[in-house]
């Protein structure tokens, strides 16, 4: 039997998932001892890429030309951003993040690799693109809350956030939607679709390597 897309896709981006959940940025997220520093490096960019993914999902939206998926993508793409903006909200203020920052180069090559999916008018590919942000962090998110010091965890609103039912459910109907896209697809596009995922998957690691690290 073949293998479905998102297996394969996963399975090629594994290593950088693993190197994912191994950072110090996600074991002292999980267990609430990251530098406030640190964190709010990462929402301060965080709040630049969102403000570009959320134009972006829409974007993607109207590609899809099933009315169905489509309403389907839109309800989780509006759940989903404002759960996000809630949850950062709360975040900025509880540290006092400076928002007056200019996109870091991950932030910066990040959108540029989703905008050249998306430009491509090919609804596989933009999906593609655009997918480990959604499935990484929920992923992420899970793990987290398998492993985390929750009580009196500073950064505890957004482990929940990336790891609820309701996102997680989301998620699972996204991904069977890529897979119905790369099922219709040939080889070439499949491959495509598998690289442009992969590439992402890279860009969520140095996200929170950036941000753990010494600002730049």
């Amino acid at each position: 039997m073949t293998k479905k897309w998102t297996e394969e896709a996963w399975s090629g981006a594994s290593g950088i998932y693993a190197r994912i959940i191994g950072h110090p940025f996600i074991k002292e997220l999980a267990a609430g001892t990251l530098d406030s520093a640190a964190f709010n490096r990462y929402v301060a960019q965080d709040e630049i890429y969102l403000g570009n993914y959320g134009r972006q999902m829409l974007m993607f939206a109207s590609m899809i030309a099933d009315a169905g998926q489509r309403e389907m993508f839109n309800e989780f793409a509006r759940a989903g951003l404002e759960g996000e903006s809630a949850m950062h909200k709360l975040m900025i203020e509880r540290f006092g993040t400076d928002l007056e920052v200019s996109a870091s180069p991950v932030t910066a090559a990040y959108n540029a690799h989703t905008e050249a999916a998306l430009n491509t008018r090919r609804p596989e590919l933009a999906l593609a693109a655009l997918l480990p942000c959604i499935w990484v962090y929920n992923e992420v998110g899970r793990y987290i809350i398998s492993i985390a010091k929750v009580d009196g965890n500073p950064y505890k609103e957004w482990i929940a956030e990336y790891a609820n039912d309701e996102f997680t459910e989301g998620v699972k109907a996204v991904l069977e939607l890529a897979d119905n896209y790369a099922a219709a697809a040939d080889s070439d596009i499949r491959q495509q679709m598998t690289s442009l995922f992969i590439e992402a998957t890279q860009f969520e690691y140095d996200f929170w390597d950036y941000a753990y690290g010494p600002a730049i």
